[in-house]
């Protein structure tokens, strides 16, 4: 009977120092999960679209699946802290896309925001560029518009068969002259840009237009002080 005792304590004893050498090891060994929405870049809309996340030799380590009816979210878990990885989406009806993920060192579980837009695979699509990477008449970049377009230049190379023509308008009605000159100088820098980060120059026109944009013209109403309305620029698909 006493023997019987004695292996009944051995066993409990192993079986509660392996649920600590498990938590032990899931401390040393924390998960990082990321999370967000996927949406249309040009309805804004919510989409659902496949997630497949690769580590840094290409090998598939996790996916899922974004819900439009749950304003895209998604949800990837099982990440591990200090790596890279690339979550790619590959849909008929979207452009191809890669999102460089990189996580943080850390000691404990952490969830990561991030929210990723989707190009629609159209003929005469435009997709408009976010922030403005103009100052106010002026057709030289601005400080950190490198990170505005960080985007749009991802998806023009990931999707090397699409041609497209940069769109780019003035900020006022006053002088037609002037503003197609800004316009055209606007829409060559950055077609320069994107010629000289990788994008095939062949693929790339350039057009500039005299008047402000009709789809998203200067307010009405005066603007908050010290901000400027600034002319839209689009990237069109032409060609795919």
């Amino acid at each position: 009977m006493k023997a019987r005792i004695f292996i009944l304590i051995i066993c409990a004893f192993s079986f509660f120092q392996s649920l600590n050498l498990k938590s032990q090891d899931n401390l040393v060994n924390p998960v990082v999960a990321v999370t967000g929405t996927v949406i249309n870049a040009v309805t804004h809309e919510p989409v659902s679209v496949f997630l497949i996340v690769l580590d840094e030799n290409g090998k598939r380590v996790n996916a899922t699946r974004s819900n439009s009816a749950e304003n895209g979210y998604y949800y990837l878990p099982s990440l591990k802290p200090g790596k890279k990885y690339y979550i790619t989406i590959n849909h008929p009806n979207f452009c191809k896309e890669k999102f460089e993920i990189n996580i943080a060192n850390t000691g404990k579980y952490l969830e990561i925001s991030r929210d990723f837009q989707v190009s629609p695979l159209q003929q005469d699509v435009k997709i408009p560029l976010a922030v403005p990477p103009f100052e106010y008449s002026k057709s030289k970049l601005r400080v950190g518009a490198e990170d505005f377009l960080a985007g749009i230049k991802s998806t023009l190379i990931n999707n090397p068969q699409i041609k497209f023509e940069v769109q780019c308008y003035p900020d006022n009605d006053n002088d037609r002259a002037e503003n197609k000159k800004l316009a055209d100088d606007r829409a060559n820098t950055l077609v320069n840009f994107l010629a000289a980060n990788g994008v095939d120059k062949s693929r790339i026109s350039a057009k500039g237009f005299d008047s402000t944009d009709p789809n998203n013209p200067p307010p009405k109403t005066k603007k908050a002080k010290g901000k400027k309305y600034i002319g839209t620029s689009y990237i069109k698909f032409t060609q795919l």
